[in-house]
């Protein structure tokens, strides 16, 4: 998991001739941060780290590119019924993304750049550069918090729209839900996602003693939403009990990672706790979640609540409740795509308020296992229920 706008108002004309830099869109022309409504955008493609919700959202806001008419419809040929956040594999968005880029239609009004993917995790520092400042690029699509920061601090030329970062304001990809740290920045700001997430699970499984494992960084502790678990414990009075784990480093380092965690795992039932909660990691839900609750928390009687919504779910967590829905936020970054590109609207002036409805999940054959009770109550709220 290593893995920031200046407002210029329109009618100053006359300091374009000293300052014409800011006032230059990638496509030349020149006006206060609204494109001509014949241009051409291009888009890109900046990421983090390979995630399925990542690639989630990129094959909504591709089906959005559908709708409008800049992609042709066959794409959804072999996606229209992928759910990446159930199931995703390693390489699974660039190869959505030349696909995406295989159904550019000719004549749309929004073309996708083959060669402006990038993901940071598989980068060296020395390349991040080749993500900014490109000639065939006018908004990067970026998500996650680390692509968000560096575009940032080092996109002067094109635009940037920031998504699924933990803390876009705390992180500094901007600076609140309406002000920018440049003039090219946006972000997808919801400042409520993980409270609403430990509001749920507290009232759904009523833990007493909290366990947490994350990496201890400034980063981790970011996007771990350590704050709002501190928070959430003094409001409703439960203990927090934390045990710290490096994230890997280079694939020859996970064996030492998953050995960690067993260990950590088994520490916190050691010390009594209730309630794992899982946060978002380098765990691979499909082949190593179930092995890893296996080993000391579902025999413990231990309850779970992912962070990473319902992507662990299948593979043996017990609750989950979404943080983001990659539908609604794909809605809200088009149209606010579409009202820079097409109704003139200053892209610092862009909306980046994006609330999106919490949705439960349950995995009902773990519940059975460590006996924990849905209730008809509960089960009533749950929208998914897995096996």
């Amino acid at each position: 998991m290593r893995h920031r706008i200046r407002r210029l108002a329109a009618f100053i004309c006359c300091i374009c001739i000293l300052v014409p830099a800011l006032f230059v869109t990638a496509n030349g022309a020149e006006n206060t941060g609204a494109v001509n409504k014949k241009d051409v955008i291009r888009l890109g493609y900046a990421e983090s780290e390979e995630y399925g919700s990542f690639t989630q959202l990129l094959l909504d806001i591709s089906k959005k590119l559908i709708d409008e008419g800049s992609i042709d419809p066959k794409l959804l040929l072999k996606y229209g019924n992928a759910d990446f956040e159930v199931k995703f594999r390693e390489g699974d968005t660039l190869a959505l993304w030349n696909a995406m880029c295989d159904a550019n239609r000719p004549v749309g009004r929004y073309q996708l750049t083959r060669d402006a993917f990038f993901n940071f995790d598989e980068m060296d520092e020395s390349e991040y550069p080749a993500v900014v400042n490109r000639d065939d690029v006018d908004i990067m699509l970026s998500m996650g918090t680390v692509s968000g920061v560096y575009l940032a601090e080092h996109e002067e030329t094109n635009k940037y729209m920031n998504m699924y970062s933990g803390d876009p304001i705390g992180s500094g990809i901007v600076k609140s839900e309406t002000e920018r740290t440049n003039i090219n920045g946006f972000a997808t700001v919801d400042t409520t996602p993980y409270i609403r997430q430990i509001d749920t699970g507290y009232k759904f499984l009523k833990f007493k003693k909290l366990g947490v494992v994350y990496e201890d960084s400034e980063e981790a502790y970011s996007y771990s939403a350590i704050d709002v678990i501190e928070q959430k414990a003094k409001e409703y009075g439960f203990e927090v009990v934390y045990e710290y784990v490096d994230e890997p480093v280079g694939s020859g380092d996970y064996d030492r990672y998953y050995s960690e965690l067993k260990e950590a795992y088994r520490s916190l039932a050691d010390q009594g706790i209730d309630c794992l909660y899982i946060t978002i990691a380098s765990i691979d839900y499909e082949d190593k979640m179930q092995e890893l609750l296996d080993n000391a928390i579902i025999p413990a009687g231990i309850m779970t609540l992912a962070q990473d919504a319902f992507m662990p779910l299948p593979y043996g967590a017990l609750f989950g409740v979404t943080i983001n829905d990659c539908n609604e936020t794909a809605a809200h970054v088009f149209s606010q795509i579409r009202a820079y590109a097409e109704e003139g609207v200053p892209f610092e002036e862009l909306d980046m308020i994006c609330e999106t409805t919490p949705r439960i999940g349950v995995n009902y054959t773990t519940a059975k296992k460590i006996g924990f009770k849905v209730g008809f109550e509960n089960l009533q709220m749950v929208d998914r229920v897995f096996r």
